[in-house]
């Protein structure tokens, strides 16, 4: 277990979507290390409670389906219980799934949108009072593949175009109380980006790699760490904007 001092974040309590492994559970620990309390979200509890243990009492899990209105009111009511209210909300939580059109079914179409972009509406309206009510931080995931049109990422690119949409009007709806920014991540390394690079046969994900003037993925604390930018006093003058964190992936 791991024992954490405070920071920019004493006193806060977030909710991180996705929060078990990879970004979310990079930007989870960067909170905790910064002082705050955390809820957990996703699917797999087994897998949230390893997370949240490697944390101690700071963490705490909800599991469910992130698109489901439930697990988003058990979600907030978890942090006013955990941590006596609510000041962030990270939607990390996604999945990326390559297909051309003509290889695509109905249920990557609705799995792909749920979590992807249902869940981040469900989370923010369930979010909203309270939020509105203390004021505080939403940061949802994009991607590069929302404007940097790739072959295979057709219904994934939807799902994060709206989500940019989506980040953008309720930015408008929230303020001045509420925060809403979004980060465009490029390709980053996580396992399932290389799970899918290593059997992606649409040719999508050495695409957008290839394309990086930087050359390289990018790793989980830098998009976490444009996140807690984004959720932290830092960025206090700025909402409804999306931060581009793909190394220089839309120069190319």
């Amino acid at each position: 277990m791991r024992e954490f001092s405070g920071g920019e974040f004493s006193g806060k309590t977030a909710i991180v979507t996705g929060g078990s492994r990879g970004i979310g559970l990079t930007v989870a620990t960067l909170l905790v290390e910064r002082g705050a309390r955390v809820v957990l979200v996703g699917r797999n509890e087994a897998a949230l409670a390893a997370a949240a243990d490697g944390l101690g009492e700071a963490a705490a899990i909800v599991a469910g389906d992130i698109a489901q209105a439930d697990t988003a009111t058990r979600a907030v009511a978890k942090a006013i219980d955990h941590g006596g209210g609510l000041d962030i909300l990270a939607n990390i939580a996604g999945i990326f799934p390559t297909a051309r059109i003509e290889e695509t079914s109905d249920a990557l179409y609705a799995d792909t949108i749920a979590a992807n972009l249902t869940g981040t509406m469900t989370f923010c309206r369930a979010a909203f009072p309270i939020l509105r009510e203390r004021g505080g931080a939403i940061v949802n995931m994009s991607s590069t593949a929302a404007r940097f049109p790739t072959p295979g990422l057709s219904v994934y690119a939807a799902a994060k175009a709206g989500v940019e949409a989506f980040t953008r009007t309720l930015a408008m709806e929230g303020a001045p109380a509420i925060r809403v920014n979004a980060v465009s991540a490029g390709p980053t390394r996580t396992e399932t980006v290389d799970a899918l690079m290593a059997s992606d046969r649409t040719g999508a994900v050495e695409a957008v790699t290839s394309a990086l003037p930087l050359g390289r993925l990018g790793e989980p604390g830098e998009i976490a760490e444009a996140v807690l930018f984004l959720a932290s006093a830092r960025a206090s003058f700025i909402t409804g904007q999306i931060l581009h964190a793909n190394g220089g992936g839309l120069m190319a």
